[in-house]
């Protein structure tokens, strides 16, 4: 009786969460299939006060084909960019995440919540990484961290497109993203070399969790792409879109099932701070972009869309819209990814313990 109640609650869940990234699709909201999910599921479970169930492997699964995905982006020619503006790259990167560190804390001391969810919460390292990594950390709030950085994401996809467009007087091609579209067909390569990928992605989630890295599901796979494309395996096959949804979907179920709304503290203020400072975010890279401009051949648009605190999908399909370096724009990009996930949890946690250990205070008094 128990095995078909845990099966109910698991359907439940997932046919919640279908009818929420439908009706995200059909708004046109940005990712319906991570948003819808965790929209609906969290409505659902407030209304019904019902108990619903999501299998963890459905989470590991997904965070397997995100990494993956993370990984594939990586190609030789964006290591070259990389290689080439490493300077500029890591300088940009370095003061877009001080800054967004700052807002986490303004944000936090301003409404009385805990520092490190703040900081969590304010980091442009990608709505599913960051929220990965938050659930994996300790004393970190994952249901203030999914808020503000659903807000933070909500906010830059509609702001940054918008100012690079009529801001920046960019003409928009009628073509839309181009090669950014995914592939629609269920095998776009071979057998083969889906075959070595899957080795290759299963073999860095172990050796990830082998050597403790952080949310090693999803960031040992993208290292162990990233590195076998390097060494001259070629450029990795693009995963059936059928599955890039289910990944995204089974990712967006897991949060809907984390978040406690009825725990957050100030839910509106916490929302309009979130919001102000991440179009702060936004002109503060608005500015790193002309200052790349004096210093580099990039135009504008390029530097702007190369620093802004989006994604690496959400800013490539719109460089391509507007005609700007794509492959700049997704070595920028990438290099933020992989800076926030492999260096910025680590600093993160030494300074939580680091100040809780020297001063006995909790995460609301933490020195900056």
């Amino acid at each position: 009786m128990e095995r078909n109640y845990t099966y109910f609650t698991v359907l439940e869940a997932a046919a919640v969460a279908l009818v929420g990234a439908l009706l995200f699709t059909v708004l046109r909201v940005p990712l319906p299939w991570i948003l819808g999910p965790v929209a609906a599921v969290t409505v659902w479970r407030l209304a019904t006060r019902r108990t619903l169930m999501w299998p963890y492997t459905f989470r590991e699964t997904a965070l397997l084909l995100l990494g993956y995905m993370l990984g594939a982006s990586f190609t030789r020619e964006t290591a070259l960019q990389i290689i080439q503006q490493l300077p500029f790259m890591l300088a940009s990167t370095v003061l877009t995440v001080l800054v967004s560190l700052s807002l986490g804390v303004i944000i936090a001391r301003r409404l009385g919540v805990d520092i490190a969810s703040g900081v969590f919460g304010s980091v442009p390292g990608g709505l599913s990484q960051m929220l990965v990594l938050s659930e994996e950390t300790e004393r970190v709030d994952a249901t203030m961290v999914a808020f503000m950085q659903t807000i933070r994401v909500l906010a830059v996809i509609f702001f940054v497109p918008f100012l690079t467009v009529h801001g920046l007087g960019q003409q928009v091609s009628s073509g839309g993203a181009g090669g950014a579209v995914p592939d629609t067909a269920w095998m776009p390569a071979s057998w083969e070399q889906y075959l070595l990928y899957a080795g290759v992605v299963i073999a860095g989630a172990w050796g990830g969790k082998r050597i403790g890295l952080p949310a090693a599901a999803l960031t040992g796979p993208m290292l162990g792409t990233a590195a076998v494309i390097m060494v001259g395996a070629g450029e990795a096959p693009h995963l059936p879109h059928t599955l890039v949804l289910l990944s995204q979907f089974a990712i967006g179920t897991h949060i809907g099932l984390q978040m406690k709304p009825q725990t957050l503290k100030s839910i509106r203020a916490l929302g309009l701070y979130t919001v102000l400072g991440s179009v702060f975010l936004v002109l503060f890279s608005l500015l790193l972009a002309f200052l790349l401009t004096l210093w580099t051949p990039m135009t504008l648009t390029t530097a702007f869309l190369s620093t802004a605190p989006g994604g690496i999908a959400e800013m490539g399909v719109t460089a391509s819209m507007v005609h700007a370096d794509l492959s700049m724009v997704s070595g920028y990009q990438l290099f933020r990814v992989f800076f926030v996930m492999f260096i910025v949890p680590p600093l993160l946690q030494w300074w939580i313990r680091k100040g809780a250990s020297e001063s006995g205070k909790s995460e609301e008094e933490l020195p900056l």
